[in-house]
């Protein structure tokens, strides 16, 4: 296994200059200019989304409804009921399992070096629990040279494999900046934060997951996905057009392997936006906004965001046939969920976060 670790170890070097890029994420699609605005679901009928999506202005459905195919060879039609891979909102349920860790007294402050869980780990002694959980370390991107890898070799990695070759990574090269210094987005950032949930609780991630956060929010339909989709609860996943193939979900893990519902995204946002977080939790995962509208401020597993003049707390996600989005809206207790089976369509998540926000909030 050391050959291995070595040969993607060379490969993740030489691709550092992309280590900003979040999982799959490409928000470069040309999107149609839709006419002058009516509803949101004239809106999302007319830019062609594909998908599920909730909008809730207080106790107020804006649109709850599905559009376009969930299964385009059984002709079967996107729903609010059906399942879909979230992609990196995961992170935002991996950062309530790390204040968890800190509520059960396994870990003292977010502000601890990772040389107080693993004395190996490189640069640990300057690398912090906040770093990770906030994208601050330095630490290169796993994801798309493991992921080409696999494809390429056909060839089945598990956790553990991926976290050596991290390390490995930043033995051989260092990290990119000095933790703290500089923001880059990295999913290998909320792997480790994985790996450091198990390890600490002795519980898998999605056991540790199930205890403190599903089963206490009444969330069902939220866990790990499968590889493949292949039962009608769950919209299948599509790259321009074409059905994608499996995916390997042990490669996303904490940072991205979680599928979900419309109603438990609902109850997960509703959950963000009263009581789930003390005040004190709230300022280190919801932090305040940097002030200039269009500039995110990164927080734990949430962005901060002014837009149209009022704060928002968001994060996309972007995995193999899937593209999603959730942002809560304190003013107005507002949500916006969208579940969309198509991949790559940032750009067009970005657009529907404007228009909604300049035309509803």
């Amino acid at each position: 296994m050391a050959a291995l670790i070595k040969k993607i170890t060379l490969l993740m070097i030489t691709v550092l200059a992309v280590a900003m890029s979040a999982c799959s994420d490409n928000d470069n699609d040309p999107q149609p200019k839709p006419a002058e605005y009516t509803s949101a679901e004239a809106y999302l009928e007319e830019i062609g989304f594909s998908g599920s999506v909730l909008i809730r202005k207080g106790d107020t459905d804006l649109i709850r409804k599905g559009f376009g195919m969930a299964d385009n060879s059984s002709s079967i039609p996107n729903d609010p009921s059906l399942i879909y891979r979230i992609g990196s909102i995961t992170k935002s349920f991996t950062s309530a399992a790390i204040v968890n860790l800190k509520r059960d007294g396994l870990i003292e402050n977010f502000d601890q070096p990772l040389s107080d869980f693993n004395d190996e780990f490189p640069h640990g002694d300057q690398l912090t629990i906040r770093h990770l959980m906030t994208h601050h370390s330095g630490i290169p991107d796993y994801v798309g040279t493991v992921e080409a890898f696999a494809k390429q070799n056909n060839y089945f990695f598990d956790t553990g494999e991926i976290f050596e070759i991290i390390t490995e990574s930043i033995e051989e090269d260092g990290l990119i900046f000095t933790p703290g210094e500089f923001f880059s987005y990295s999913n290998s950032n909320y792997l480790i934060l994985g790996i450091l949930i198990e390890e600490l609780t002795g519980k898998g991630y999605q056991e540790y997951l199930q205890e403190k956060v599903y089963e206490p929010l009444n969330l069902f339909n939220t866990g790990k996905g499968p590889d493949e989709i292949l039962d009608a609860k769950r919209a299948k996943g599509y790259n321009n057009g074409l059905e994608v193939e499996a995916y390997q979900m042990q490669i996303a893990f904490s940072a991205g392997e979680i599928e979900s519902t419309l109603s438990d995204l609902e109850k997960w946002g509703d959950a963000m936006l009263s009581d789930y977080y003390t005040n004190e939790e709230k300022e280190a995962v919801l932090v305040t906004p940097i002030g200039q509208d269009g500039v995110n401020a990164p927080g734990a597993g949430w962005f901060t965001l002014n837009i149209q003049n009022q704060v928002i707390y968001h994060h996309g996600g972007d995995i193999a046939g899937f593209t999603s989005f959730i942002a809560l809206i304190p003013e107005s207790n507002g949500l916006i969920i969208l579940l969309s089976n198509e991949q790559d369509k940032g750009e067009q998540r970005n657009q529907i976060l404007e228009t909604i926000m300049k035309n509803e909030f």
